[in-house]
């Protein structure tokens, strides 16, 4: 019976641990699946992290490459319009001078004629000034003399023909910095835009325009103390779009702020780069 009872006694250890054995197996060979199932969603989650970065990094080369293409667009619109700036200046405005010349020689050899011809004249000296309006618009000639000569003579004529007090801030350190031609005109272009919006569309009082350097850009705010925008107008509304596609293709960034009926502050920034050191004239000055 004593050595039975021993027998029993050795097959249930031996029971026991095979089936602890067993257990361990089961639990391993459980592990062993999870770690593999783990490691599949590691690599699957890999996967597509790195297609979305690469996807991401396509678009980002994208969208560098159009602005790099709008920005070499405006650069020969730029020369265009100075191009065109000329012509008009050099041709149809020399032959307007001449004409008129021509009318007040002939007026005093004609006495009879005098009234037509001073209304001749005065439709010539309209046409003049008109000419002179568009070859401003065409090539902001105030850039000839500076980025500061062009930011205050804006400021200042936009003051007397709005109507509307315009106050200019400006840091030294941002005409120290010589950005270059491209952001010069690019600059200059949005400050005629900003304020000229703001006549047609704020129906404000005061104008606010502060520019500051900070590290690697130049910061253009315009702000104005006039109705806002609506909660519901599209921030491409009132002019704001051509704004934005400027400052993009200059490749710099465009910022609204808005409420209605607490006036309307636009934040724009243009990049510093190699360009600022560069020498070329994009804005020649019309003989």
């Amino acid at each position: 019976m004593k050595y039975a009872a021993q027998s029993l006694h050795v097959d249930l250890i031996t029971a026991g641990a095979l089936m602890l054995t067993l257990i361990a197996l089961a639990l391993l060979w459980r592990q062993r699946r999870l770690r593999c199932a783990v490691e599949r969603l590691q690599q699957a989650l890999a996967t597509e992290q790195g297609a979305r970065a690469e996807a991401e990094l396509r678009a980002l080369e994208q969208r560098t490459h159009v602005c790099q293409l709008l920005a070499q667009q405006d650069n020969v619109l730029e020369l265009e319009r100075q191009r065109i700036a000329r012509d008009i200046h050099d041709d149809l405005g020399q032959n307007l001078l001449a004409l008129k010349m021509d009318l007040a020689v002939l007026s005093r050899g004609q006495p009879r004629l005098q009234a037509q011809l001073h209304q001749i004249e005065a439709h010539i000296t309209a046409s003049i000034r008109s000419l002179r309006v568009i070859i401003h618009d065409l090539r902001p000639e105030p850039l000839n003399h500076g980025l500061r000569s062009a930011v205050e003579s804006q400021v200042t004529q936009f003051s007397r023909l709005s109507g509307i007090a315009c106050r200019l801030d400006a840091d030294q350190q941002v005409y120290n910095a010589a950005p270059g031609a491209k952001v010069d005109a690019a600059l200059f272009r949005v400050l005629q835009e900003s304020p000229s919006n703001i006549a047609r569309h704020a129906n404000a009082t005061q104008v606010d325009i502060a520019l500051r350097r900070h590290p690697g850009s130049l910061m253009l705010t315009v702000s104005d103390n006039g109705v806002g925008l609506p909660a519901r107008s599209p921030r491409g509304g009132n002019g704001l779009s051509g704004i934005a596609d400027r400052v993009a293709r200059a490749g710099g960034q465009f910022h609204v702020a808005s409420r209605p009926g607490q006036g309307t502050a636009l934040s724009m920034s243009f990049p510093l780069s190699l360009e600022q050191h560069q020498t070329e004239d994009v804005l020649p000055e019309a003989k």
